[in-house]
């Protein structure tokens, strides 16, 4: 055996491997390596374990959970990167790694191809299809907003929709950069499901929103999770991420999209002044239209009414009909008396017989007497008869519908001017017209409140 081998120094397994490890740490210190993030292992300890390679070699990354949680950058397979950190060695498996400390992308190109990627897998599943998105209510009660409690942002939200709309605001305060940023914000708009169970309103809108910055900046809002909190959201969503010209996978998303936050702010409530303008202009408009339509229906009831004859003027001419009838059947009967008074003393000075005479004097007597009566029975008709036609017309006269009207009553017909006569024939928000004693007209809308 060669005695240099034979005299080398014998050291143990973990001797050599704790002179492999202060070897290379030693020789490397503080590194930057680039390349491409393979495999991303997540496990519950917080820790990050992943492969940065390149064409022909692999290398492993760790990030401590405590780095983990302050990256800018999470690490992505696919995603090219520049990992800053240092060596070290794994003496259990005998293999070194590195501790990474940063990751930054290795240039704009990475991050956007990423991006792409991202974009088409979400578009190919319909996530950004049209016929998702919601509409945006015209005035909501209560607004939600996503975004950091402190800067300018929250505070041109509010300061704009006070101004425009004092509306109810909720504020969820979140992180709108780096590690946590996208947990936060997804669980933000899912949170806002859920505060009725706290006795708290659920919002009509919510905005998410941050100001301008980097692609790195935004990249929380490219991130899958919160694309998908937004798309499930129940609640419509208004994104506004940065400046006008940023474009982020949440604005693809969202159910409307505005350049800026204040810009969100404008369009989720109307301005209450020009509001109120249109209100009063509307009403006006409605109330001219009513006065014309009354008038309308003024003119013509006058015009219907005048056609028609006064109700004493038709019983007129019946009434003098009948006394002039009366008057011609009492002089009827009396000249029909009379004549027979005088054949019948012609007869009995004809005849001189006592008899006879005493029996047409009887019969006379007979006939005058069942006259008289018959003058007073049919006095008494005619007069009882006129006494039920003069009763008759008075109560016609009492019960017209203009003495109705005089007495404090309405008539209510419908847009066909028909008489209504029942609740249960008229629907709710109907048109009815309500008739007064000066045959003025007023319309109104049916509002039964009772009825189902």
């Amino acid at each position: 055996m060669n005695s240099t081998i034979k005299n080398t120094l014998e050291l143990s397994v973990s001797e050599l491997s704790d002179s492999i490890k202060n070897l290379i740490e030693d020789n490397f210190g503080y590194i930057r390596v680039k390349g491409e993030i393979g495999r991303v292992s997540k496990p519950a300890s917080g820790h990050i374990y992943f492969d940065l390679k390149d064409k022909d070699s692999v290398i492993s990354g760790i990030i401590w959970k405590g780095n983990a949680s302050v990256l800018e950058i999470k690490p992505e397979e696919g995603l090219e990167v520049i990992c800053s950190g240092k060596v070290t060695t794994y003496k259990g498996q005998s293999k070194y790694q590195i501790i990474i400390d940063n990751i930054e992308p290795a240039g704009l190109g990475a991050l956007m191809a990423l991006l792409e990627k991202r974009k088409k897998a979400l578009s190919d599943e319909g996530l950004f299809s049209k016929e998702f998105k919601k509409n945006i209510p015209f005035l909501p009660n209560v607004i939600g907003v996503v975004t950091s409690p402190s800067g300018s942002v929250i505070r041109d939200i509010i300061h704009r929709i006070n101004d425009r709309f004092p509306s109810h605001i909720i504020v969820w305060p979140v992180r709108v950069q780096g590690e946590s940023c996208p947990d936060e914000v997804s669980d933000a708009i899912d949170g806002f499901h859920l505060l009725e169970q706290s006795g708290i309103p659920n919002p009509d809108l919510i905005i998410v929103a941050r100001g301008g910055g980097s692609i790195e900046d935004l990249w929380g809002f490219n991130d899958e999770k919160v694309v998908r909190s937004v798309f499930r959201s129940k609640i419509p969503v208004i994104s506004a991420i940065g400046h006008e010209t940023d474009n982020t996978l949440i604005d693809l998303v969202s159910d409307l999209r505005a350049p800026t936050p204040t810009a969100a702010a404008e369009k989720s409530v109307p301005v209450k002044r020009e509001l109120i303008e249109v209100t009063d202009d509307l009403e006006n408009r409605l109330k001219n239209s009513i006065l014309r339509n009354i008038q309308h229906k003024k003119n013509n009831s006058e015009k219907t009414f005048k056609s028609f004859p006064h109700i004493g003027n038709i019983f007129k001419s019946p009434i003098q009909r009948i006394d002039t009838l009366s008057s011609r059947l009492g002089f009827s009967l009396k000249s029909g008396v009379n004549i027979f008074d005088e054949r019948f003393i012609s007869i009995s000075k004809a005849l001189r017989l006592t008899l006879i005479s005493d029996r047409f004097i009887r019969l006379e007597e007979k006939i005058l007497s069942n006259y008289k009566s018959l003058e007073t029975k049919y006095s008494y008709y005619l007069n009882n008869f006129k006494n039920r036609l003069n009763f008759s017309s008075g109560v016609l006269n009492v019960l017209s519908h203009e003495k109705v009207l005089k007495r404090g009553f309405a008539i209510i017909k419908d847009s066909n001017f028909s008489l209504i006569r029942s609740s249960k024939d008229v629907k709710n928000n109907q048109s009815l017209n309500i008739q007064f004693r000066d045959n003025d007209f007023l319309t109104v809308k049916a509002n039964l409140k009772n009825k189902e």
